[in-house]
């Protein structure tokens, strides 16, 4: 029998690598890791003469393919890998890659240099005016709120280019202008009385005199070696406000570890590389509170960003009667039943009035969209009044429906579940979200 010459076993091999993706495709001979960060699903369209003829079906095509051709995670992996070790640069442009493997997010930076500042306001004496009238407004809210036994205290999270601006690059700068805004903020609290806690000094002085970074290379949060302290440091000011003692936040073990949380190497994960990145070791402190078990517990209503995602499901939250967070004034968690979900959709009134107190948690980078429209959201609450009830079931399913789609773990399990159940996708995706609309609006 003749042998195969080689040019013939040569493309064979390259018609087998070549088809290698599409077998992936369509077989998923091998699992990988998910990319992190979100992807939108591409909503299928089905193919009729008028997609045809407008391009409608050819684009879903494409942009399909784009997102679900074989080996798609670890060619991006690899080429991010590539990237960033030989040019130390990242694919993700809302990543700053900083000195000695600092990350920081490109949203941070522009504040600290003032471009946000420009594009918001022009100028610094547009945004003095703005935040004055912003300082204006507050006061008057805290005066309402009073009537109803609710105290307001604002908390200035810090950012990483104020605790670190040591390891910006060289082509990010401050530029000259006489105050950051977050800092005026703060002078200007002062000055009219409002509550507050300025975590920027005191993260200032905690980087001095800790033994681990109070930001984590990787991270644009605090990081959690801080959290014992930013929860007693919360908790006291609570006491001081209400003129009854809180529990303290006691450390009961650093719990040194270089498996860092999710919020510790987020910016590393939306690199997408191939390969981990060397962690040094940091403290994940647990603690417990101590004292005050003879003082009532508060209700608490937080209205802030994401700062305050890593306080959620820690012992802090047990200083309290109930603890409802709203996240950038959008979207509602709550261990109560009937409090969780879009806020429109919510008894705000109720929630508001039944606060004791209302923590209203912002970095600089928030502080030009201030306290998320909070102001509003209260004017409007008390306006309705209590028992106001306007929840319109349809919106409230659509809603959910869209947050299923923005949950790509939860959307690939409606898919699974339409698949069993031989019902559409849309079918099955409305099924789940009356479902839990239901649960959430009993």
């Amino acid at each position: 029998m003749k042998k195969p010459r080689l040019h013939t076993i040569l493309f064979v091999i390259l018609m087998i690598i070549l088809c290698f993706p599409m077998l992936q495709h369509v077989g998923h001979l091998f699992h990988f890791r998910q990319l992190d960060g979100f992807t939108a699903p591409v909503e299928p369209v089905k193919l009729s003469l008028d997609s045809y003829r407008t391009q409608k079906y050819q684009d879903y095509v494409r942009k399909y393919l784009q997102q679900n051709f074989g080996f798609r995670n670890i060619y991006i992996r690899a080429y991010n890998q590539f990237t960033y070790d030989l040019f130390h640069e990242s694919t993700n442009n809302n990543l700053v890659i900083g000195k000695k493997h600092e990350f920081y997010l490109k949203q941070y930076t522009d504040v600290y240099t003032g471009k946000t500042l420009r594009d918001q306001y022009g100028s610094e004496d547009r945004a003095r005016i703005a935040m004055q009238r912003n300082i204006e407004e507050t006061c008057r809210m805290i005066d309402t709120l009073k009537t109803f036994g609710t105290d307001i205290i604002v908390v200035l999270a810090p950012s990483k280019p104020l605790i670190y601006p040591e390891y910006l690059p060289d082509n990010i700068r401050r530029e000259h202008y006489p105050f950051s805004i977050q800092e005026e903020y703060a002078r200007l609290y002062e000055q009219a009385g409002i509550a507050h806690i300025n975590f920027i000094p005191l993260f200032l002085e905690l980087k001095k005199s800790a033994s681990y970074p109070v930001y984590t290379p990787f991270g644009t949060h605090w990081a959690h070696s801080t959290i014992p302290f930013v929860a007693d440091t919360i908790l006291q000011k609570i006491a001081s406000v209400k003129g009854y003692p809180m529990p303290h936040a006691i450390c009961t073990d650093s719990n040194l570890t270089t498996r860092y949380r999710n919020s510790d190497k987020e910016l590393e994960s939306q690199l997408n590389l191939l390969f981990p990145l060397r962690h040094e070791r940091i403290p994940m402190p647990t603690f417990k509170l101590h004292g005050g078990e003879k003082s009532p517990k508060p209700n608490l209503l937080v209205v802030g960003d994401s700062y305050f995602t890593q306080l959620e499901n820690t012992d802090f939250v047990k200083a309290f009667n109930q603890v409802d967070y709203w996240k950038y004034n959008e979207t509602a968690y709550s261990s109560k039943q009937g409090r969780s979900g879009k806020i429109s959709l919510l008894p705000r009134y109720e929630i508001i009035t039944e606060a004791d107190v209302i923590l209203l948690v912002f970095t600089d980078m928030h502080a030009y969209s201030y306290f998320f429209d909070f102001l509003a959201t209260v004017e409007q609450a008390l306006k309705d009044g209590p028992g106001f009830d306007k929840i319109d079931k349809e919106e409230a399913i659509r809603d959910i429906m869209d947050r299923i789609k923005g949950t790509p773990a939860w959307y690939e399990s409606v898919k699974k579940q339409a698949k069993e159940k031989r019902i559409s996708v849309d079918q099955c995706l409305r099924n789940n979200a009356e479902w839990v609309f239901e649960q959430e609006h009993n």
